[in-house]
């Protein structure tokens, strides 16, 4: 089974853009990596390296510890999946399914049983298999292309934006039925998207890329709650961004933001240079807490709804606080409140996280929370 290794790629194209500086990585065997990022931050350039459509400038790539850097696409053993489908448009769902077994020649038996094997693993109605492409919807077509990376028998799949084309409710759809098959199959998948929900739902760790580089690369859940830097605080989810004032350091750690003075000496400080008097504290919005009733502990500001947004699940307030734009997040059922309404928002300090002040980039960040 392959565990997969990069060591300081970096690839520079013949224009002078550099789409990946100095990466390094490791892919543990049967694991689910989502690499994720803006538009341009390097992720389809990352995996591409990993098949053998790019060539590296500099850096090696291992798979199964196996230096595959020299090799094409076609020798390294890989199944992949395209943003596009890219499907045979004159052959079947069969005959698109078939083509892998059909490269290594296999016996005509064998490659219509891998094939059919494949598509009933990635839930294509059989009955349709004598149908072309242009006979099927997205979602079918997509299958197909799933169907046609397994019947490849790697054990390692590579996908490239899998889902992006597909509506909403067959994207969230498929890609469940792609995690519970990688796993069910013992595969390792390197999957790369933009779309925040499809990476937490799906990953086993999720590698967020900017300019070229990797910034974090963890589980869902500590990318999201324990951020290492601004860029993924900002990047990952949504967030409250407030500058602040360090006014006192030691015994009852507080920080100045929002008019006022926050007793924050449960906060996760450990990003935190040591002489730094300015701050930034993030908060996520789910725990920013709305109440008609003066809180009875310290962390807590009057505010006044803006916006108030109704999306099913949870309802999204959007404030004005000593103003400061503040977003909360709350259920949708139980106590609502209504635009113009006067409350208190308060947040317990362990839910906060300080970094440095960035005196270049963090205008951009206040820009968005700022009214």
């Amino acid at each position: 089974m392959p565990e997969v290794k990069l060591k300081n790629i970096t690839k520079k194209f013949k224009d002078g853009v550099v789409a990946l500086h100095d990466v390094s990585l490791t892919v543990r065997d049967r694991d689910y990596v989502v690499l994720l990022g803006p538009s341009g931050c390097g992720k389809t350039s990352l995996l591409k390296s990993i098949a053998g459509i790019y060539a590296p400038t500099e850096g090696s790539v291992l798979i199964g510890g196996r230096n595959v850097t020299p090799l094409p696409i076609e020798d390294r053993n890989i199944g992949m999946m395209f943003q596009n489908y890219a499907l045979f448009p004159h052959l079947t769902a069969e005959g698109n399914a078939s083509y892998g077994p059909k490269i290594r020649e296999l016996p005509k038996e064998k490659i219509r049983q891998i094939a059919r094997q494949m598509l009933q693993l990635a839930k294509f109605p059989l009955d349709r298999a004598g149908a072309r492409p242009s006979e099927l919807s997205g979602g079918m077509q997509q299958r197909v292309a799933l169907a046609r990376a397994l019947a490849s028998q790697s054990s390692l799949l590579l996908l490239d934006e899998p889902l992006s084309a597909l509506d909403a409710k067959i994207g969230e759809e498929l890609r469940h039925d792609l995690r519970a098959l990688v796993k069910k199959l013992g595969l390792t998948a390197i999957h790369v998207t933009h779309n925040q929900e499809e990476a937490m739902s799906t990953a086993d760790m999720i590698v967020v890329m900017s300019k070229g580089g990797i910034m974090q690369a963890d589980t869902p859940e500590k990318v999201y709650f324990e951020p290492n830097c601004l860029f993924v605080a900002d990047f990952v989810g949504e967030a409250n961004f407030f500058e602040g004032e360090i006014v006192r350091a030691k015994k009852k750690f507080a920080v100045r933001f929002l008019g006022k003075e926050f007793d924050l000496s449960g906060s996760d400080r450990s990003r935190l240079s040591k002489n730094a008097p300015r701050v930034v504290v993030m908060i996520r919005p789910e725990k920013m807490a709305i109440t008609k009733k003066k809180p009875e502990h310290r962390n807590f500001v009057e505010a006044k709804i803006e916006v108030r947004r109704f999306l099913g699940e949870k309802i999204r307030y959007e404030l004005v606080a000593d103003g400061q734009a503040v977003v909360s997040k709350r259920l949708g059922f139980g106590k609502s409140f209504k635009k113009d309404d006067l409350v208190f928002v308060s947040f317990d300090p362990e839910n906060a996280m300080l970094f440095d002040y960035p005196e270049e980039k963090f205008e951009k960040i206040v820009g968005r929370q700022t009214s």
